[in-house]
């Protein structure tokens, strides 16, 4: 068994088509100047949802909408808007993808449960034969805990592999090794470490943070959602300006929106 734990990293995230925002704009009628502002702001998602959420109401400027008499001009101040008010579908536009490496088939388990605006591409265990069995023990059990299920990992482990080397893999087709090697994954155990690229719209995001990293969640998904939701804060401070974390004794944090819950 090896000792593992669960790490984050952002592998990818929206961007925008700068010919093609030209294009929007100037077909709207949009001055120049404002055009340049917005060519001129960040090339990501926090740009995108602003830009889609002005064209409801063609407020990029005065003059587009009679009904506009009063635009809010900062990004900021926008964004504060939107939120307060609660306007969340625009947050849809903008994707964020994480690597969860070393995280638990219970945590990708929990994920699943979350399916809108969400896509997920996990390590196949009907494809791959474990080497050895990665395995995160909670910090919350007892050391008398922890050696009980190291050693219950670890006889699962031997298990697998008695049974795994009676098999003449390199005599099988693919298609008969996935088949052996997907009846073979049964008796490893559901806290087995596995790697997972995992979409989300930000609106998705800012609920699930709230919701992942509160105290009564699962220990290693707070960890997990922890380390996500500094990585947006970071990264996106208009999207997520009103986050504000709480450390909890076990060292993660909850995150709570000051503004409004789940926009």
């Amino acid at each position: 068994m090896k000792p593992v734990r669960p790490v984050v990293f952002k592998v990818a995230e929206t961007r925008i088509d700068a010919d093609g925002v030209r294009g929007m704009l100037e077909t709207l009628g949009v001055s120049r100047e404002t055009i340049d502002k917005y060519l001129a702001m960040p090339d990501g998602a926090e740009t995108l949802i602003e830009l889609a959420g002005r064209l409801c109401y063609e407020s990029y400027e005065l003059g587009l909408n009679p009904n506009v008499r009063r635009i809010r001009k900062e990004s900021k101040e926008y964004f504060e808007n939107i939120l307060r008010k609660g306007d969340g579908s625009i947050h849809e536009h903008g994707t964020c993808s994480f690597a969860l490496l070393n995280v638990s088939r219970i945590l990708t388990h929990e994920l699943a449960r979350h399916r809108v605006g969400i896509a997920i591409s996990q390590e196949s265990l009907r494809y791959v034969r474990p080497k050895e069995l990665r395995f995160w023990l909670p910090d919350e059990l007892s050391e008398e805990q922890k050696k009980a299920m190291a050693q219950a990992v670890e006889a699962s482990e031997s298990a697998y592999h008695a049974l795994e080397g009676k098999v003449p893999w390199d005599k099988l087709s693919m298609d008969e090794k996935k088949r052996l090697t997907s009846a073979l994954r049964r008796i490893l155990p559901d806290g087995l470490a596995t790697h997972v690229v995992w979409t989300a719209n930000h609106r998705t995001l800012r609920w699930l943070i709230e919701m992942r990293t509160d105290p009564a969640a699962e220990v290693e998904i707070r960890m997990v959602f922890d380390q996500i939701a500094q990585i947006l804060v970071r990264d996106y401070p208009l999207i997520y300006q009103d986050f504000v974390r709480k450390e909890l004794p076990d060292g993660t944090g909850s995150w709570h929106p000051t503004l409004r819950s789940k926009v």
